[in-house]
């Protein structure tokens, strides 16, 4: 999807918001979500091609796709929690908002362990 169709559909959806907001402020409210997940979804079907691509580059360079697994789940971790964020804060919520965003930082530090243990095991093979 090309990034002019989605800011001008973001825009689009921020001044219909607008317009609504004084009238239905729920109803102006799941317009902006829904856009929001409209445009994630369709970010999220171009996905499987780019990373096909990069799997087989990193292949001929010798990384571990282990690795790249789990760099590309704390990445979707971290998008999802983003979003997610943005929604509640949106709807006025900055403490639950807060908490998601604790949450998702958790979430990352433990989804990255192996990397860290791949680190430190190859430091210490360095050492001796």
């Amino acid at each position: 999807m090309n990034i002019f169709v989605i800011c001008g559909a973001a825009v689009v959806t921020a001044v219909l918001s607008l317009m609504l907001r004084p009238q239905s402020p729920h109803s102006a409210m799941l317009l902006s979500v829904a856009s929001g997940v409209i445009i994630v979804l369709s970010m999220l079907k171009e996905m499987p091609d780019s990373l096909k691509d990069i799997q087989a580059v990193l292949s001929a360079g010798g990384v571990d796709t282990d690795d790249i697994a789990v760099l590309l789940k704390v990445m979707g971790i971290c998008f999802v929690t983003e979003f997610t964020c943005d929604c509640v804060t949106e709807a006025g919520l900055l403490s639950l908002s807060t908490n998601i965003s604790f949450a998702g930082k958790i979430l990352v530090l433990l989804t990255a362990l192996p990397l860290f243990r791949n680190i430190l095991d190859a430091v210490t093979s360095l050492i001796g």
